[in-house]
């Protein structure tokens, strides 16, 4: 064997291999990196880190609203009352329920379900603010209250096409009240949703947000034939 041959042979070997590597795709496209402006890297940079922020404040922000959710959902007797079959709904969907003569209404700062009572304040109707986001419904509104006495799906709107996207999801609907059941309204631009609590002499007691004030929660009595339902 000729001892020079073979090592010249192995050092072009060598020499061909380097010469692919530098021509690769990676290898280009690290040395235009490498090539890039110091301006432009610290563009990228800062994207990255904000990027990195937004990613925080989502998951603060969900944190908080199940925090939030869990208060709201405190177990007490009046939702146990609500966890009520389809199949059953779908009877009684077209059946007015017996109902009692009205009792004494409780005063304003009563606490009904273990929730906190309305302050009384002498506060605005409804704000207009729009009622759902890209992300579920806006905090502090009569649907995001709901949404939480509730398990439905997050994507329903504003309160005033609750019923018709209800009827799409499966969910049965009617004109008479049910514990537990939510009520809607189609009045004003956004409409309306409250949480039934008791229902009396053609009377629905109601919890709503939104109603006496953004981000409040109240109780009061009102027709039965003022909304429509949602069971």
């Amino acid at each position: 064997m000729n001892v020079a041959n073979y090592e010249q042979r192995m050092a072009f070997s060598a020499h061909r291999q380097k010469v692919r590597v530098k021509r690769s795709p990676l290898a280009q496209r690290l040395k235009a990196i490498q090539e890039t402006p110091a301006h432009v890297k610290a563009a990228v940079l800062v994207i990255v880190y904000f990027l990195a922020f937004g990613f925080m404040f989502q998951s603060s922000r969900a944190e908080f609203e199940s925090k939030i959710a869990g208060y709201i959902n405190t177990p007490n007797k009046t939702a146990s009352q609500a966890g009520v079959t389809q199949t059953k709904n779908s009877v009684l969907a077209t059946q007015k329920p017996t109902q009692k003569s009205p009792s004494p209404s409780p005063s304003a700062t009563q606490q009904i379900g273990g929730l906190p009572g309305d302050t009384g304040m002498n506060d605005p109707g409804p704000s207009q603010a729009v009622q759902y986001t890209a992300n579920g419904y806006a905090y502090g509104q009569c649907t995001f209250y709901v949404s939480r006495r509730r398990p439905i799906p997050q994507n329903w709107g504003n309160a005033r096409d609750w019923v018709t996207r209800a009827k799409a999801a499966g969910f049965l609907t009617g004109k008479y009240a049910r514990v537990g059941a939510i009520a809607q309204t189609t009045a004003g631009r956004y409409g309306h949703v409250a949480y039934v609590e008791r229902i009396e002499g053609g009377k629905v007691y109601v919890s709503e947000y939104n109603y006496v004030g953004w981000n409040r929660l109240s109780y009061r009595w009102a027709s039965e034939s003022e909304f429509t339902y949602i069971y």
